[in-house]
Order: structure tokens, then sequence, then C-alpha cells
């Protein structure tokens, strides 16, 4: 925790300009295969385990792979002193130098009772002693142990938890000397084919470094609670249980998402692993630091993209964008004068937005990562096409009300 008097500063660098999301949820038959990469309910965390049940607690059969008692005792691997230079993925560092850098930054945490414990990762954000990890890490525990590279144990206090977005923001009273903040980076600029790492503490074993590409983007998850979270970034790089809340880092040695879910047939890795967008966890974790509570930047529509098809029923052949379906009463664009058609099958008197700070948007996934990478009270220019002209309206972004997009 902050010491007495310590401004409850803010760690991250500005939000930046988001690229578009497209909410694409994935099939039925895989959706129920989406797991938290967590280790829980009853499982040593010494040992190596998969378990049915993943959201912790005493649910589901855990299934061991290999017993504790032929674990041969280990430390975390260490990248040597002096890494080679060569980049993957031309101009970027090195796995070895990312590894070097970063691992002793990122943790095990430990939460619940014994024989019910839960197993994760996270990793430190400031030189404050804070630290992010996945709600579902956690679930309904105020407290955790935080074990370094090092070795030294601290306890840790929940400062705050989003469940909608799965982040949790942990504070302990002092860092090991070996641990460093690891910046966030930036989501946006992500491309299918980046190299990543990602570091965690797979079946417990600690700071362990795997390797792969962004397989996919905008992809959409259920978090603990069924809030849709968009933007989604998908890699290959193997993650597994115990993985949850460690980084997934950008070959600069970025975070640019928190490791959180895995789709399998089995429990372990089949190479699809998701992780929450750092332009995403970014201002919701300035929120939890400085007030405690999780804030979510909201303008109150729905809305469909505008395809081919459409654009050239409305003689707007070629033209990109989101035709605006129903508006929140309470939203700050229904206060703007932002318009809507009430009908997902019909464009009729709906405006139709282009761009969001001058960035085009192609469907409701890029609106949404445009507004929820800001913080609540920012202000954001809309571009809209209106009955043939460009409208430009301003809106002041308000906190998300509680009961929107919470399933019955």
């Amino acid at each position: 925790m902050a010491p007495p008097g310590l401004p409850r500063s803010n760690p991250f660098e500005d939000p930046p300009e988001p690229p578009a999301p497209r909410r694409r949820g994935l099939p039925r038959w895989l959706a129920s295969s989406v797991l938290p990469a967590l280790i829980g309910g009853a499982v040593a965390l010494a040992g190596v385990a998969a378990t049915g049940n993943l959201g912790g607690g005493g649910g589901g059969d855990t299934t061991v792979v290999r017993p504790v008692a032929e674990l041969p005792p280990t430390t975390a691997a260490r990248a040597p002193e002096t890494p080679s230079e060569e980049s993957r993925g031309g101009g970027g560092k090195s796995v070895q130098l990312i590894v070097l850098e970063v691992a002793p930054s990122v943790v095990k945490i430990t939460s619940g009772e014994e024989g019910g414990q839960r197993l994760g990762s996270g990793f430190v954000i400031d030189r404050h002693g804070r630290i992010l990890t996945n709600a579902h890490v956690l679930g309904d525990e105020d407290a955790a142990e935080i074990t370094f590279d090092d070795g030294s144990v601290r306890d840790a206090e929940v400062l705050g938890r989003d469940a909608s977005a799965d982040l949790a923001v942990l504070d302990v009273d002092d860092l090991p000397g070996r641990a460093r903040a690891i910046p966030l980076g930036r989501s946006a600029s992500l491309a299918v084919g980046d190299a990543v790492v990602a570091i965690g503490n797979p079946f417990g074993l600690e700071r362990t470094a795997t390797t792969g590409i962004v397989s996919a983007l905008k992809r959409t998850i259920d978090a603990p609670n069924g809030f849709p979270i968009q933007n989604v970034i998908q890699t290959d790089a193997a993650i597994n249980q115990g993985n949850s809340g460690g980084p997934l880092l950008a070959d600069d040695g970025r975070v640019i998402g928190i490791n959180s879910q895995i789709a399998t047939n089995d429990g372990g890795n089949d190479g699809v692993g998701f992780a929450v967008p750092a332009d995403t966890i970014r201002p919701i974790a300035e929120s939890i630091i400085e007030t405690g509570q999780a804030e979510h930047a909201w303008i109150g529509i729905t809305g469909v993209a505008l395809t081919p098809d459409t654009a050239g029923e409305i003689g707007a052949t070629g033209q990109r964008g989101v035709s605006v379906v129903e508006l929140d009463d309470r939203g700050p664009a229904k206060k703007a004068g932002v318009r809507a058609s009430g009908d997902p099958d019909s464009l009729e008197g709906a405006d139709l937005i282009v761009a969001v700070d001058g960035s085009a948007v192609t469907d409701m996934a890029d609106v949404a990562q445009a507004i929820a990478s800001r913080r609540v009270g920012e202000a954001v220019t809309m571009s809209l096409l209106r009955d043939g002209d460009t409208v430009e309206v301003s809106l002041t972004l308000a906190n998300r009300p509680g009961d929107v997009g919470v399933r019955s």
C-alpha cells in the first residue's frame, strides 16, 4: 500500500487513439469450452494440475497430471545476464531480453483458504506496489499473497476490481529490489502476426515464458459476470491454467494485454488463448487507483455496421460506418441529439457514425474501443453522416450505469 500522504498518482500514459474491434462472438460449440486460465479448487499449488471447474472454489473435478510428490524442487528459470540482442519480428527486443527485464515484475498470486485456493499471475505496474491481475484470480477475496521471483512474499490488499473487464488492482507495501513497473503499451496498434511473449505461472511453474503471435483481433469473450469483453486479443502463445492475470507482451517489452482465458477441448492449451487488451484495461485501472471504484466511459448507443449491400441501398456505395439503432435516454449521445432508427433492419432516420475523434470506424467494436479506451469526463467528437451531410457532435463521456449489459 502507498505510504500515508502519497498521492494516488496515475502510473499510466495518456489513453491512445484506439483502432476498431468487431464484436464477433465464438461459435456456440466453442464458447462452452472457453475457460479462465486459472488454477482453482482443491489443487496443491506446488503441483501440476488441471481443473474441470476453473472458476475456483470447490466445484468441478480435479485431474492431476503429475503428482506433487514427483515434482523436483525448482526455482524460476532466469534469463542469462547477457542476453542476445537478436530480435524476432524485426526491430523488437529478443525474447531473452524481454524475460530478463520483465520476469522479476511478474508475480504469483495465491488467494483463498487452504483446500480451496486459487493460483494465478499478475504484474507490477508502478513503483508504489500496485499489481494488475484478473478479477477471477481473486474470486471474492479482499486480500492475496504475492510471491516475487526472488522468493520474497508480500501480503496484498485488493484496491478494487471490475468483474465486467475481469480486472483487479492489488497493492503491496513495498517491492523487492528487482521488481520494476512494466509499462502498458497500446493494443490499438497491434496487427495479426505481431510477435508476443506470455509470462506467468502455468500449473504453478513460476515465471514461465512462452512465445507466439497475435493470431486474431476483435474477439469477444464473456467476463465472469457475463458482460461481453470486446476487442480481445487472440494468441497462439501457450497459455494454461495459472497464467490468468499475467502479461501478454509485445516485442518491445510493453504489456498489450492480460492473459485471461483459453478455448480448449480438454482443459489444456490448444493454441487459442485470449487476453483483455491494454487499451481497455488502462482507464479502468486508473479509476480504481485514483478513486477506488471502476469507471467505464459510455455514450449510450447500440448500432449495426454498414455493409456493402446496405450502403448500396441508401446510395452510399463504398461508405463504411455504424448506423445508430437505439439510444439510452441516460446517455450523452441522446442528450447531444444523435438520431437512431429504432429498428436494426432499417437505416431510416438513423445517423451514421463514420469517425470518433478523427479515427474512422467500421463497426460497433470500433466505436466501443474508441470510447472504452478513454476516461469518464473526457470529451470526444463523433463525425456523423445525416441526410447526406457531415455533422460533428461533441460528447462528454459518462460513467456506464450498472444495469447496462447485465444479463438477466
